[in-house]
């Protein structure tokens, strides 16, 4: 193939590419400076967090002498199937077992008196996101979830606290633990979409081993390379090197 003939071959497949890939280099781009400018605790909810439920400090006038009840003494009263890890936790200022199945299935039960904490109900689950909110913003809206919603994947059923703040905040309380196991606000949002983008995963934006990276990824190299090819041949700093190699 002649040099003008080649070059004629590159240029056209290289506009051809960049049709296809400009757009998806764009959302790269665009995704990339939004993940650098935005500090990850600031996707994630931090700084509009107060405090967790575990560092709320513990009641001691309620504790009094009273002992803890052992494990043992309060199976009994777990209503699980199978209890694979116990942990012993401050929950709200109270000590409380937290008996664990899986993600979803748990179960509080106060560590004292043998009462059951969880499920928490809707004016508990408030009370628990009003005291992991940093802000004194009113609650808009409450919802109680029993399947995932697109901002949120964690264990069910939890309920959904929506806040009057300007970012758009949204809590999420699992029933079964009484605890927050999400903040997302907007710029949460705008992550996700990005990082949707980014990877082309389009249902759980966790598997970046997907074909439509793949294939678009080498589509970009051959773009990158198309590019950088006619930059040679056409150059005229090269063009003895490119005599020498191509010929005239």
């Amino acid at each position: 193939m002649g040099q003008r003939a080649l070059q004629s071959f590159m240029r056209r497949w290289h506009r051809r590419l960049a049709i296809v890939i400009g757009l998806q280099f764009l959302a790269w781009t665009l995704g990339g400076a939004y993940f650098a400018w935005f500090h990850i605790d600031n996707v994630r909810g931090q700084y509009e967090r107060k405090a967790g439920p575990s560092k709320i400090p513990l009641n001691q006038s309620a504790l009094g002498d009273k002992p803890l009840l052992t494990i043992s003494e309060l199976s009994p009263a777990v209503k699980l199937d199978a209890i694979h890890s116990v942990e012993l936790i401050n929950w709200r200022g109270q000590w409380a077992y937290w008996f664990k199945q899986d993600r979803n299935q748990s179960q509080l039960i106060h560590a004292q008196t043998g009462a059951l904490l969880s499920p928490i109900d809707e004016t508990a689950a408030i009370a628990i996101a009003q005291e992991d909110f940093a802000h004194d913003s009113p609650v808009l809206e409450v919802n109680r979830l029993s399947e995932h919603n697109g901002e949120y994947k964690g264990p069910l059923p939890a309920y959904q606290v929506k806040f009057d703040h300007p970012k758009n905040s949204h809590l999420y309380v699992h029933e079964n633990s009484g605890r927050v196991t999400a903040r997302r606000n907007w710029v949460w949002r705008g992550f996700d979409f990005l990082w949707m983008l980014h990877i082309l995963d389009f249902n759980e934006r966790e598997n970046f081993n997907n074909w439509a990276l793949r294939v678009l990824s080498i589509l970009g190299l051959i773009t990158l390379f198309s590019g950088y090819g006619l930059w040679f041949l056409t150059s005229l700093r090269w063009r003895s090197l490119r005599m020498r190699i191509l010929g005239p």
